[in-house]
């Protein structure tokens, strides 16, 4: 079973506190220090991981001027000209989305299906609801996205230069039944598990919030920025 602890930023696997299943008190020191790195050890296999975090000047430098930020715009500007509200947790969690792909150098079609994905599942959901629609939806609403962008062959140049494929997209999610948001492929999906870990991160403040619900490595190094996005937004 892994455990989890701290260590000082730039330490060569030296723990600062007890080694604990419970990854709450790392959690606390990571989100709320700049000078620690979150810590796992299995003892069962010696496997090891030092997760250092990430700054928010750090991410908005990567993310700068590429196609995921201009992607991240059309999202925007597809929303508001629809009418519909985007809640301050979905504009974060479209920013995290954004870090992880371009920290895990994501197609930019997976990351236009977890953006479409999310916010699908955000303006069909009562608020009080959407904690339980989640695991049951997201999955369905961001494979369905990816497969209508693979098969209408839209091209990562249309996803930034217009706004049509994702309109379309997101009219077509946001109108379609609801039993139909269950629907999704087998298999490996990129694009869900970062809508997947966007969604957690977002989460980060909660005590609902744990790291097994993460499903790629570099999600443990934006659980500061997380923590940063949510009570500086």
């Amino acid at each position: 079973m892994w455990q989890y602890s701290v260590q000082l930023t730039g330490h060569d696997f030296e723990p600062t506190m007890a080694w604990s299943a419970d990854a709450q008190a790392a959690l606390a020191q990571v989100k709320t220090r700049a000078d620690v790195d979150l810590l796992s050890w299995n003892p069962a296999d010696e496997g090891s991981e030092i997760y250092s975090q990430y700054s928010i000047e750090q991410l908005v430098t990567r993310i700068d001027h590429t196609a995921y930020a201009r992607l991240l715009e059309k999202m925007a500007q597809v929303v508001a000209a629809s009418g519909n509200p985007v809640p301050p947790s979905l504009q974060r969690q479209w920013y995290l989305v954004g870090y992880l792909a371009v920290l895990s150098h994501q197609t930019l079609l997976n990351t236009a299906a977890a953006l479409l994905g999310l916010t699908v599942l955000t303006l069909k959901t009562p608020p009080q609801a959407l904690a339980q629609a989640m695991p049951q939806q997201l999955r369905g609403l961001t494979d369905q996205a990816r497969c209508w962008l693979l098969a209408a062959q839209v091209t990562d140049l249309q996803l930034v230069a217009t706004s049509r494929p994702l309109q379309t997209l997101l009219q077509h999610l946001l109108t379609q039944n609801e039993a139909l948001n269950h629907c999704c492929v087998s298999g490996q999906s990129f694009g869900w598990q970062l809508g997947n870990d966007a969604y957690w991160l977002s989460q980060v403040e909660r005590p609902s919030f744990a790291l097994g619900q993460l499903e790629s490595p570099v999600a443990y190094r934006l659980i500061r920025a997380a923590y940063l996005e949510r009570t500086l937004g």
